[in-house]
Formats: structure tokens, sequence, C-alpha cells
């Protein structure tokens, strides 16, 4: 993060800021019920590293009563933004959206590194480009170097952080699913509608078989599929990294791709996209030029859990997965979207699975975009809670649906050696729907 920044600016900023809309935080009662649930709390143990200390913060630099300080930027950017305090709040308020909007006022006012804003203003704008970016580490994977670095822990030696990283990285496919599927595939069967696949980034150059299944999904379904190429990026970084002006061209860029395109629903397989682009109602509602066009866009956002939850009749054929399963919920799904019984709902229909709950209540796994890079080291005591939790259920399957997730909670596995096999929603539903096929 830039350091170049002058503290009267940030809080001349910040005492613009409406703070009526995000649940009258004036209006906190310092209940504490936040605190249990927040991941830096838990970790942590500080009253400034809790939902309500970050909004007393915020209102101490609005009032004039501490600086705007280096120390108060660090702690606006400690929150992983997971929105579990905004689930239990009983006054309503939106702890988490508010530390997003301070970083909006404090990015506004700092001077940004060029590797920053690089990526969040020129690379993100492109899915191609990204590709691009991956080349080396795909390289680096499919030449056998990745092999011998990590057999002779050679990473070890240069860097930390970098050691981390590397082991973080999962496969990447050998192309971007963008590159092997049509931009219309046709339902199979009867026709009911028309959906809108909006392939995110990380699914699309990372997790292109985990969108594979999700179309495959979709089309045994009977919906007519349409993935439009020229999709950007949805914005989530931009908006944790209070980047708000290129966030605002993409998501302005997204709702006419889809509504040129003339969809029924706009179905996602990332948590993240699809709770972002449930928000794009709330970003423009004051725009009169806009609003109504993201509205309407906003509307028919469905997670590809509630899509097919939602659609899939009783007499569906789905086929015998014979393992002992639990659901990861992204933050982004249970608190952001407030979905919780559509991916249970689903794993449940499935024959011979057992389906497990985590004991933890939708704690995060300490992912949250690339925290688990920035914080490192409570990232991965957030993550320790998390395995510990899966372990309780005894599952050889963690199912979650979300990139970020997966990966964490992968690295999770290989690096402590819990064997458990970490899989999206999207893989183990369409694996019981081709053992239905093989039954029949």
């Amino acid at each position: 993060m830039g350091k170049d920044f002058d503290p009267d600016k940030i809080a001349s900023a910040l005492s613009t800021l409406d703070v009526h809309d995000y649940g009258d935080v004036l209006q906190c009662m310092r209940c504490g019920l936040c605190l249990p649930t927040c991941p830096t709390y838990r970790t942590d143990g500080v009253e400034t590293q809790s939902p309500r200390g970050r909004v007393a913060l915020i209102k101490a630099v609005i009032d004039g009563k501490m600086k705007a300080s280096e120390e108060f930027i660090e702690h606006i950017y400690h929150c992983l933004d997971c929105r579990n305090c905004q689930t239990v709040c009983p006054a309503g308020v939106k702890a988490g959206e508010l530390a997003l909007e301070a970083r909006y006022r404090i990015e506004q006012n700092r001077s940004q590194p060029l590797i920053k804003r690089f990526l969040l203003n020129y690379a993100i704008l492109d899915q191609k480009r990204l590709a691009k970016l991956l080349a080396p580490l795909k390289i680096y994977q499919i030449s056998g170097l990745q092999a011998l670095v990590r057999k002779y822990d050679i990473l070890k030696l240069i860097s930390e952080d970098l050691r981390f990283m590397e082991a973080l990285s999962p496969k990447l496919p050998s192309r971007p699913l963008s590159e092997q599927i049509p931009e219309e595939i046709p339902a199979i069967g009867h026709e009911r509608g028309r959906v809108g696949f909006f392939l995110g980034c990380a699914m699309n150059l990372i997790f292109a078989e985990t969108s594979k299944a999700t179309v495959d999904n979709l089309t045994r379904s009977g919906f007519r599929v349409i993935v439009p190429k020229e999709v950007q990026c949805c914005g989530t970084p931009n908006i944790a990294e209070g980047e708000r002006k290129t966030y605002r061209e993409m998501a302005e860029n997204t709702i006419r791709i889809f509504a040129d395109r003339r969809v029924d629903y706009v179905v996602t397989d990332c948590a993240a996209c699809g709770s972002e682009l449930k928000a794009y109602h709330d970003i423009f509602h004051k725009n009169p030029n806009f609003a109504s066009k993201a509205e309407e866009f906003s509307k028919k956002v469905r997670d590809v859990s509630e899509f097919l939850d939602s659609v899939w009749s009783p007499d569906i054929k789905l086929g015998r997965v014979p393992e002992i399963v639990c659901f990861h919920d992204p933050c982004h799904l249970r608190h952001g979207q407030k979905l919780i019984s559509p991916q249970r709902n689903l794993l449940k229909r499935i024959p011979d699975l057992d389906y497990r709950e985590l004991p933890d209540e939708g704690q995060c796994c300490g992912s949250a975009g690339i925290y688990n890079i920035t914080h490192r080291d409570r990232s991965m005591k957030i993550l320790q809670s998390k395995l510990e939790a899966i372990g309780k259920t005894q599952a050889q399957t963690v199912v979650s649906s979300n990139p970020g997730c997966l990966m964490q909670l992968a690295y999770g596995s290989r690096r402590f050696g819990k064997g458990w096999d970490v899989i999206h929603i999207s893989e183990i539903l369409n694996r019981s729907l081709r053992a239905a096929d093989k039954a029949s």
C-alpha cells in the first residue's frame, strides 16, 4: 500500500461519508454480538480488531478525535470483509461495507503503487491479458520445474512469502474455458429458458474444469447457456482495494453485455462474483441514467446452487456418490448473498452422500481475496480453526463454491496432510448426474 498521504485530506474525505447508508453506525449499541463472529477479533482478541472497534475508529477520525494515521489505515485493511458481523448485528450496522467505503476515501487521497494501478486499472479489464500474465506460471508447472522446486524446497532459501504463494497455486488448465466452449450452448432436451453464464476471471483461468461442469449442469437442466466472451472482472478486487472508477466501468460493461443477450437469468459459480453482481444496483442506485438497468440486471443474478435448487424438479435423476461430505460456506455466499439452504438442499438430494454440518457457523477460511498473501500469519491462524472444524466432521470431501476458498482449503489439506478432496459444488453435482447416466 502507498504511504504518501495527507491525514487531513483523508479525514476530510471521511467526513463527507453518509454513515446512515451503513445502518446508522452512530447508533452502534456496542452490544458485542459481532465479537465472536469476527475472524480478526477471534485471532487477536483486541477491540481495534473487531467490527465495533473499526466503526469507532472511523467515527473518531470523522469527529476529529484522532488522525487518519498509517496505523488507522492498517486497521481498516485488517478487515477481511467477511460480513459475518452484519449477519448477526441486531441494529443492522454494516461494518464490513463501512470499512470498504473508508478504504475508497483513503485510496482517493494517497498515491498508489505502480503494480496496483497496473493490475486494477489495466490487467483486470481483459481476461486475455490476465491469461498472458499467468503464462509463466503455466510454463513453470508443465516444464517440470515446479516438481523440482517443491522436491528440494528451493524457495525456502529465497523468500517465505514466495514459497507460500507457490504452494498456494493450483494447477492451471491447458487453456482458459472461454477458449474451449462456444458462446452459446443449447439445452439438453426440452428448452426451458435462456441463462447467461458469468464466467469469472479465476473460474475461467484457473478452475476451467469446474465451470465446464457448471455449464453442463445448466444444459442438463434444460437451459440454453449464453457465455459472453467479452466479460470483464466483476470488480470484487477493485472494491476490496478501494478502487471505484474502473470498477464502475466494468460493471456498466457487464450490465450492457447481458442486456444485449436477452437472458432470463445470469448465473455464476463464483460466490464472490455473485455477491458483487447482486450489489450493482446499490452502486448505481443514485445514478439516474443507469439505476434501472443495474436493478434489472441484479434481480436476474443467481448463484449456481441457488438457481439449480429452484429449477430441479423432485424427479431429477441423480446417481450415487458414497462419500462423507461437508460444505464450507464462502463468506460472499452466506453473509454477502444470505444463501445457506440451497447448497445444502442440493447435496442432501444426492443418493448415498453422507452430508455433515461444519460446527463453526459459517466462519471465514482466511482466504478473503488476497488477504492470505497480504496478512499471511493471521490468515493461517484463521485457516487452522477452519481445518479443526472440518476434522470434527470426519468428512472425506470438502465442498465449497468460491475459487479463493477452494485454493485456501486445498492448500490446508496438502500442507497439513489432511488428505481431503476439496471440490466445487458444481463438480460433485455433475458427478452425481453422470453417475445417474451410467446407472440407467
